[in-house]
């Protein structure tokens, strides 16, 4: 009874454990897809899991943000994102280093002011330690 018992929790404990760890990405454009699906859930773990210690984004206007102001306007829900569909992805991969662009269409809120449109992206993924990790991230509004 005791060895089922043991059995059962940690099957319990394992099945927490791996609901908390977000996907660990394949390549440098599977990481840069879980970084926009984890900004459509809204989800700072799966951003912090994703994105290096010195992440930039830069926003419309050219303003930059860091990996920390980024997770907090997230988890605080100054960023919204309503729907979000990532189109015409090309990647291009140099050893440890890929550059991801593509089309974003998004609807999303930043601190109440909404846009909706598509997004020209450039995400820059590197692997380090075995790990993909976003770098930086630029966005433009798409004519």
């Amino acid at each position: 009874m005791k060895q089922l018992m043991t059995i059962f929790l940690l099957a319990i404990a394992t099945t927490a454990f791996a609901q908390n760890n977000p996907p660990q990405p394949i390549d440098g454009t599977d990481c840069s897809n879980l970084f926009f699906k984890a900004l459509l859930e809204e989800d700072a773990n799966a951003i912090s899991g994703l994105i290096s210690n010195d992440f930039t984004v830069t926003n419309f206007n050219g303003s930059t943000i860091d990996a920390r102001a980024l997770q907090q306007a997230v988890t605080q829900g100054y960023i919204i994102v309503d729907s979000g569909m990532l189109t015409g992805t090309r990647t291009r991969t140099y050893g440890d280093v890929a550059i991801v662009q593509g089309i974003w269409n998004v609807s999303a809120r930043i601190q109440n002011n909404g846009f909706n449109g598509d997004v020209a992206y450039t995400s820059v993924c590197m692997r380090s330690g075995g790990n993909w990790r976003v770098v930086t991230v630029q966005l433009t509004p798409a004519q």
